[in-house]
């Protein structure tokens, strides 16, 4: 036990100075075999086995937002400013973002992240609208358009999801908006979604998004404490974490939806952040696959 507080400490205080003025992980993954990936911050990337058994397969001090590549379209790529974490050739592979820009994996190879495009032709990772890189390197705007919408709003890039037919799903704090293969922008519904009395703030501050065959949409409402579902333009809420719990990122598998959730994600990583994948199943129950109460090194 000594040893392993003195571990925490030393964690603590490695990744105070990167952490310190971030927010935790919003990147969760399950693949078609149910091998669930998530970013626990400041440690790493965990695998957890459909037995239950969690490992690490990466380390890494920051770490943000993860995605499934499941054709292995970058299978023996690496992105420009991502990484690919899967061995060479393996599919499906598996993107990770060290930094804070969202992104979102369609299987026609397109990989879509949060920019700073500037109408210039570098594409640096940021919140100000969508770009996009194909597998040969070739890299674009996704949509000229969504920038000014959200420099009105003064909001930013904070969620991505690849849906059918070519569609996009973008989360800013207060809304969702869904770019189509054409690049036209529309939000989802014509109001915000509003958080619920006793939930730990008063903007749903969206984050994971994830968009099942049929297009219902699942966000993380992190500043909600809860998961909503839209479908035809209504939320619904699907999902109440109870405090000091709030859910970051979505993932959808096989009819179930699982959720990735943080103590405190609204807080400083000094209040304490330590994560857990719960899944909602297509019958209503809800179980704890897996949580971190423990430092499990890296192999």
């Amino acid at each position: 036990m000594k040893r392993f507080l003195i571990l925490l400490v030393i964690l603590f205080v490695a990744g105070v100075g990167h952490l310190s003025h971030a927010h935790p992980s919003a990147g969760l993954v399950v693949t078609e075999k149910g091998v669930i990936y998530f970013v626990h911050s400041g440690v790493g990337v965990a695998r957890v086995e459909t037995n239950g058994t969690l490992t690490y397969v990466k380390r890494s001090k920051g770490g943000h937002w993860l995605r499934l590549d499941a054709e292995g379209k970058f299978a023996r790529t690496q992105p420009k400013f991502f990484e690919r974490i899967t061995p060479d050739g393996e599919k499906p592979a598996i993107i990770f973002a060290d930094g804070g820009a969202p992104i979102a994996m369609r299987r026609d190879g397109q990989l879509y992240f949060g920019s700073n495009w500037e109408r210039g032709d570098e594409h640096p990772p940021g919140g100000l609208t969508v770009s996009r890189q194909t597998v040969d390197g070739k890299l674009s705007v996704a949509t000229p358009e969504l920038a000014g919408l959200l420099r009105n709003l003064n909001e930013g890039v904070t969620g991505l999801a690849a849906g059918k037919n070519g569609n996009l799903y973008v989360a800013s704090p207060r809304w969702i908006w869904q770019v189509n293969a054409t690049g036209k922008v529309q939000r989802v519904t014509s109001t915000p979604f509003e958080c619920a009395d006793g939930s730990p703030n008063h903007k749903p501050e969206f984050r994971g998004l994830c968009a099942t065959p049929a297009e219902t949409i699942y966000a993380a409402a992190t500043g909600c404490g809860s998961v909503v579902a839209i479908t035809n333009g209504s939320y619904v809420t699907v999902l109440k974490s109870e405090l000091p719990w709030s859910p970051t990122d979505v993932a959808w598998h096989d009819g179930n939806l699982f959720v990735l959730e943080w103590t405190n994600p609204n807080g400083h990583v000094s209040e304490g952040w330590r994560p857990r994948v719960r899944k909602l199943a297509r019958d209503g129950k809800i179980t704890t696959l897996a949580e971190v109460k423990e430092y499990l090194p890296v192999p």
